[in-house]
């Protein structure tokens, strides 16, 4: 019988719940999924593997199945369930980025976790995790037998007889576990490695292992790592196996104590032109740990879900994107409602922010209803298993069972509507060199000399405007402030990010032109960077400008692309870095690349396939870009070395 049918029949039995049906279909595809083809590489699996959906645990190919199987699992099985409005889930729509509890895995292995199922009282859940472990020993029972068949590495062989059912004992054993955990959850994200592998060092090198496990997350297009500012040997060793790739996505840690060693390996990276590392300021953890009462042993553990999504690894479900909210839709229809009808500048933003309020309002309400929906249609078992504390609290994934659990709501557009905003209040009100009526006119026209108008505005973000920068904080906090108090589903509440990747050119298709200089149908800001080049008076003032907005409550996190050429020494790199921290800045991810670079990779791809830029809050091939999102990271301001 074919496989998928296999799986079908479990996800059919209408006699047990969601769950278990679910966890017995996971239970058969481990026992039926084809094998990846062993190819002499330190670890197995690797390479590209038929990974589960992390988003829904769905395993079956539809098409093998009768129309009444296809339709009963579709509105059984196939949905995470979404009522948040499509035109604000800029960047996720529901979306969650996970990571397991790796460091369980290797301490205790499987074979423990089934007394601890035991004490379940949902019979589903406790039936169905047994189903589902029992699954997983089997599918690496049929790995070993492979293994053997194939004739491969005996030592390899020997660490899977052991893990990861049985605890792992040395380093090589717990890089093998690692690696087969970050199969069974679909290739997602490697949480936080050097600290999780430290038990097991005793001086090895292992860097070629961490560059086989670094090779299969991103084969398998999967996303970050963190390395904590708590440094060890294994700490230099991640960086280096990073050398060449783009992913992990490295999450660093730094600040004024971080060792020399550090720093300088990490800077090799960055001027490898793979967008590796981003530098984290070590007080996120701290504002996370105000804000959800996050337990000082756990914070070690924090790893950004996706692209930099807060999260702690292992003991976390957070909504990554769960919605984006597009502030500058919002603003053009504020814009072309109620400007001519506006005394002053005061009254037309008062009306723009009571906009974004309501749309704060039905977004939230939207995304907590959404939650209720997931955990009623959408068990997620593989989650159950692997994240804390779903078992010990007996409960799914998606049902509360996880320690940590808040949503992030993504703010897209906001540098355009500040510039925008100061712009109507120039030409309309204060100056007057427009009527309400004439500036709405020219703006649908857009002729090049208004918009070059627009776009050599002297008030502008990026610039360290005094009053510009004002503005900025006010009207940064007043947006991400809405936020505060309201309910959440399940878990802490909400807090706000800014996090623009291929979504910034999706979020601006709907959108006409905007006081800011932009035209009809481009994309919106690339998160926290200025727009049109206008940051043009050196990265000192750019850093003021990002860091006069209301970063402290940002815990999502909000993103900042830097671009430099490579001639920027060392030390100035490190002080900017710091400035930056020292400042509030909470992330910053630099890519190392001459404009004549982009220019060359853009005319010839072919050429410059290894090329990575930094895209949001991810790093990606250049190559590999839309061409509207190419020709924003080449439209981006690459600061170089102040003169002396």
């Amino acid at each position: 019988m074919d496989k998928n049918i296999l799986i079908a029949e479990k996800l059919l039995d209408s006699d047990r719940g969601l769950f278990y049906r679910k966890a017995a279909a996971l239970s058969k595809f481990y026992e039926t999924v084809d094998l990846p083809i062993y190819e002499g590489k330190p670890l197995y699996p690797s390479g590209k593997m038929n990974t589960v959906n992390y988003i829904n645990n769905m395993v079956v190919d539809l098409s093998a199945l009768d129309e009444y199987s296809k339709n009963y699992i579709t509105s059984n099985f196939c949905r995470w369930y979404s009522s948040v409005p499509h035109e604000h889930a800029v960047g996720g729509n529901m979306y969650t980025h996970s990571m397991p509890h790796y460091e369980r895995v290797l301490k205790d292995g499987f074979l423990s976790y089934y007394s601890r199922i035991e004490k379940i009282a949902d019979k589903d859940l406790q039936e169905g995790l047994k189903l589902l472990l029992d699954g997983i020993k089997i599918f690496v029972g049929r790995c070993v037998s492979y293994l053997e068949d194939v004739n491969a590495d005996k030592k390899l062989i020997s660490a899977l007889k052991k893990v990861p059912m049985h605890p792992a004992e040395n380093i090589y054993e717990a890089v093998v576990c690692w690696n087969f955990v970050l199969y069974l959850d679909g290739c997602d994200n490697l949480g936080c490695v050097a600290d999780g592998l430290l038990p097991y060092f005793d001086g090895e090198n292992v860097t070629e292992l961490l560059a086989n496990l670094f090779e299969n997350i991103d084969i398998n297009n999967g996303w970050s790592m963190s390395l904590s500012n708590v440094y060890n040997p294994l700490t230099l060793q991640c960086l280096e196996a990073a050398k060449g790739r783009r992913r992990p996505m490295i999450e660093l840690f730094v600040d004024e104590n971080t060792p020399d060693e550090i720093w300088e390996k990490a800077f090799s990276l960055v001027r490898g032109s793979t967008g590796q590392p981003a530098f984290y300021n070590p007080k996120l953890l701290n504002g996370l740990k105000e804000r959800f009462d996050v337990r000082k042993e756990d914070l070690k553990k924090f790893c950004g879900g996706g692209c930099t999504e807060s999260m702690f690894a292992g003991l976390s479900n957070v909504g990554s994107l769960d919605a984006g909210i597009n502030l500058l839709l919002i603003f053009e229809k504020c814009l072309n409602d109620n400007l001519e009808n506006c005394a002053d500048f005061n009254e037309f933003y008062d009306m723009y922010i009571d906009s974004v309020e309501k749309t704060v309002e039905i977004v939230t309400e939207e995304v907590s209803l959404s939650q209720q929906k997931r955990s009623e249609y959408n068990p997620l078992p593989m989650r159950t298993l692997l994240v804390d504390d779903c078992i010990d609290n007996g409960l799914d994934y998606n049902n509360g069972g996880a320690r940590y659990q808040w949503s992030i709501i993504n703010f897209s557009g906001l540098i355009n509507v500040i510039d925008s905003l100061l712009i109507v209040k120039d030409l309309v009100f204060t100056n007057k060199k427009y009527t309400p009526e004439e500036f709405l006119i020219k703006l649908k026209d857009s002729s090049e000399d208004f918009v070059k108008e627009l776009r050599n505005h002297n008030k502008c973000y990026g610039i360290d405007d005094c009053e510009v920068n004002a503005f900025s904080n006010q009207l940064s906090t007043c947006i991400f402030s809405m936020l505060e108090g309201r309910k959440t589903y399940f878990g802490q509440g909400f807090i706000p990010a800014s996090i623009q990747f291929m979504s910034q050119a999706m979020a601006g298709k709907n959108i006409g032109a905007t006081p800011d200089g932009r035209k009809k149908g481009m994309p919106v800001c690339d998160s926290l960077g200025a727009v049109f080049a206008k940051d043009n008076k050196g990265y000192t003032a750019l850093l003021k400008s990002v860091t006069s907005l209301d970063l402290k409550t940002a815990l999502g996190v909000p993103v900042f692309n830097f671009n430099i050429t490579p001639d920027f020494k060392n030390e100035i790199l490190k002080s900017i870095i710091l400035t930056y921290m020292e400042l509030g800045g909470i992330q910053m991810q630099i890519t190392c690349v001459t404009a004549e670079m982009l220019e060359k990779a853009y005319e010839n791809p072919d050429l410059y396939k290894n090329l990575v830029v930094r895209v949001g809050g991810y790093s990606e091939y250049f190559s590999r870009l839309d061409d509207e999102i190419k020709r924003v990271v080449i439209n981006r301001t690459i600061q170089t070395p102040l003169k002396k």
